[in-house]
């Protein structure tokens, strides 16, 4: 509900704001505009059990310029207003990676089916706290997502997008990796397990970039609204990432 309000504040400011832009044609567009939201970026987790679920760039973790399992691409496929003031509406592929500070163990209780999570207790796990070390604990996820933004030039240099996004969730995993006795050990939360994990699998959320339209430099941040995982089924984290977007100008036609 929240983003449905926040859509209709969009489109009373997008209307309001049609007669400023009489000099510009009006109307539908049919467009493939790409928006790419990497960059150095940095995953992180805001909410009452943030503090515990804290993240590392050690490794190029947690979604920063080299992780390049981390991305967050859309393309606008619908434009309604002018050139320089639209509202935008596309679809999008989100692949998030969070490397978290401390070796987090994640389990679910068949007692209260409950998310819990606890530092690796096993003194035997060394993880090789380093920047390039082996051991790490790190959650993955992928996810499809409908962005409706509203988008306007300022004094024609710059591009202000903001919106909200639905999100629909595809894949997730949590792993851990560690030496033991020297020995290089994996456990993992596979997917199809990883699915029973009380997480909210439609997620809404907001967003805004701010772009140099010449040289596409810009920054851009998105904050989920909707909790990872379901209300009282396990830690109250809710998704942030903040980006320096490298090259890119979310209304250039790139096909």
């Amino acid at each position: 509900m929240k983003v449905l309000k926040i859509y209709s504040v969009l489109i009373i400011i997008i209307s309001l704001s049609f007669s400023s832009q009489a000099q510009e044609e009006f109307g539908l567009r049919f467009k493939v505009n790409h928006r790419d939201d990497s960059g150095v970026g940095y995953n992180f987790f805001l909410g009452d059990n943030a503090d515990d679920f804290k993240t590392t760039i050690m490794g190029f973790g947690s979604g920063f310029l080299f992780d390049v399992l981390t991305s967050r691409q859309s393309l606008d496929l619908i434009q309604l207003g002018t050139g320089s003031f639209n509202l935008s509406l596309g679809g999008g592929l989100a692949i998030n990676k969070y490397r978290f500070s401390d070796n987090l163990v994640l389990f679910k209780s068949q007692d209260d089916n409950m998310v819990h999570y606890q530092i690796d207790p096993d003194e035997n796990h060394d993880y090789v706290n380093t920047f390039f070390g082996y051991g790490k604990s790190k959650l993955v996820t992928a996810s499809l997502f409908i962005p409706l933004n509203i988008n306007f030039d300022i004094a024609e240099k710059f591009t202000f997008s903001a919106g909200g996004f639905v999100d629909f969730y595809v894949y997730g995993k949590h792993k851990r990796k560690f030496l033991m006795d020297g020995e290089k050990m994996k456990e993992m939360i596979k997917p199809a397990e990883f699915r029973d994990y009380n997480l909210n699998k439609t997620k809404y959320g907001v967003s805004a970039s701010f772009i140099h339209k010449k040289s596409g430099i810009g920054i851009s941040g998105a904050y989920y609204l909707t909790p990872f995982f379901q209300d009282g089924m396990g830690p109250d984290l809710n998704e942030a990432r903040i980006s320096l977007v490298i090259g890119t100008d979310p209304k250039k036609v790139k096909k």
